[in-house]
C-alpha cells in the first residue's frame, strides 16, 4: 500500500476566527484568563462556542485527524490547547505544527507555517479551517475554508457548508480545486458595504499581534512557575 493511501485526510485547525469571535485577548489585568473582546472591551461571549458544530460536522468522517495551526498550540502547548476542545475534537488531535525547526515559521505567514507542516509529514490530503487568509497563494486557496466575519466565524452563513462540501471531496479523495470559497473579495465586499472600513481591519490585525504576544508572556510566566 502507498504511503499516500495510509496518509488519513487531515484538517489543519485555528481557533480564533473559526471557534470563537477572532478577538481573544489575554491581558496583564487577568493573565490567566482569555477572553473575547467586542468593540475594544471584555466580554463574558464564550469561548469556543462553535467547537460543538465543528464536532457535528466531522462526525460523517472519523478518518480526518486535526493537527492545531493555532497560535494556543505554539504558546500554551499542544496539550493545553487541545484541551480546550470538546472530546469528539480532542480525540481527533495528532500533532500541532509549531514543532521541532518549523517553529521558524512562525514569523512567516499562516499558509507558510502550514504548507511547511505539510511538506514535511508528506501529506496529499489536507484542508484548513483558518481565518488568516493573508499571504495565502490564489492558486492554493481551495485548500482553505475561511470565515471572513470575525465575529460569527464558523457560524458565518454559508461557512459551515462550504467546509461540509469540503471535507467531502478530501475525504473520498477527489479533487478540491473547483469548489466554491471565500476568498480575499469577502473582504472588499465588506469594505464595500461602509461599515467595515479599511482602518478597522488594520486595528483588528493589530490586536491579534498583540495578543499573541501577551499570551506568549502568559505561557513563559506560568513555566517559569513549574
Amino acid at each position: 500500500m502507498s504511503d499516500e493511501a495510509m496518509s488519513p485526510p487531515i484538517l489543519y485547525l485555528d481557533f480564533d476566527g473559526v471557534l470563537h469571535p477572532a478577538d481573544v485577548r489575554v491581558t496583564q489585568d487577568e493573565p490567566e484568563r482569555a477572553r473575547v473582546y467586542l468593540n475594544g472591551r471584555p466580554s463574558d461571549h464564550p469561548l469556543f462556542e462553535h467547537a460543538p458544530l465543528l464536532e457535528r460536522l466531522l462526525e460523517p468522517y472519523p478518518e480526518v485527524q486535526i493537527i492545531l495551526a493555532t497560535t494556543w498550540a505554539r504558546d500554551l502547548g499542544l496539550d493545553v490547547a487541545a484541551e480546550q476542545l470538546p472530546i469528539g475534537l480532542r480525540d481527533r488531535v495528532i500533532d500541532t505544527v509549531w514543532r521541532g525547526s518549523l517553529l521558524e515559521y512562525s514569523l512567516g505567514s499562516r499558509y507558510d507555517t502550514i504548507q511547511a507542516d505539510a511538506d514535511s509529514r508528506g501529506l496529499t490530503q489536507w484542508l484548513a479551517l483558518d481565518d488568516d487568509l493573508h499571504y495565502w497563494p490564489e492558486d492554493r486557496l481551495h485548500l482553505v475554508v475561511a470565515p471572513t466575519d470575525r465575529w460569527l466565524a464558523l457560524a458565518q452563513p454559508g461557512v459551515a457548508d462550504e467546509l461540509s462540501v469540503a471535507l467531502n471531496l478530501l475525504c473520498s479523495n477527489r479533487p478540491l480545486e473547483g469548489r466554491r470559497h471565500h476568498t480575499c473579495d469577502d473582504l472588499e465586499q465588506m469594505l464595500a458595504r461602509g461599515d467595515i472600513t479599511a482602518e478597522m481591519l488594520r486595528q483588528a490585525r493589530h490586536e491579534d499581534e498583540v495578543f499573541e504576544r501577551v499570551l506568549a508572556a502568559a505561557s513563559a510566566r506560568r513555566l517559569n512557575r513549574s
